[in-house]
């Protein structure tokens, strides 16, 4: 299932009144209409299906598609929700792996980056931006941490 922020929702982003778990707020960051809620379960430690429940019952997100009268935002989604049933574990690992690397090889510098992978809303997105961390790596701790970031990302 995929999500969307309603317009209570983009308030509550700015003003933190009615969600006070950080987790809970961190989805409601992230909820975008396009990544799907496995997606969102897998790439952010800490997250259950209550929190989507209760951000729900709040009325801070509601479910896209499978209602016509939500109109376009209809139309966007679909790919994703279409392709998310090829590769959702590979883009959880993925993502969970590559926000480990970020947070243990460049630590702090590393914060555009993992805003970037909660950004990311395709797994080709989501490899530009492993290419871009592997490639800080590089340049900051030398082609050994590198490889080694490399095999840990893609294997081998």
């Amino acid at each position: 299932m995929i999500w969307s922020k309603t317009e209570a929702g983009r308030v509550e982003m700015q003003s933190r009144a009615l969600v006070k778990e950080r987790t809970q707020r961190n989805l409601l960051l992230l909820i975008d209409g396009v990544k799907s809620q496995e997606m969102l379960l897998g790439s952010i430690a800490g997250v259950s299906k209550a929190d989507f429940d209760a951000l729900s019952s709040l009325g801070l997100i509601a479910p896209v598609g499978g209602s016509a009268s939500s109109g376009s935002r209809t139309a966007a989604p679909a790919p994703a929700a279409a392709a998310a049933p090829a590769e959702p574990t590979d883009y959880a690992n993925f993502t969970q792996t590559l926000t480990q690397l970020i947070s243990s090889e460049l630590g702090l510098r590393g914060f555009t980056l993992t805003l970037a992978v909660e950004k990311a809303g395709t797994p080709e997105e989501l490899r530009d931006v492993g290419e871009r961390v592997l490639k800080q790596i590089l340049e900051r701790k030398g082609e050994e941490a590198a490889d080694k970031a490399r095999r840990k990302l893609y294997g081998g």
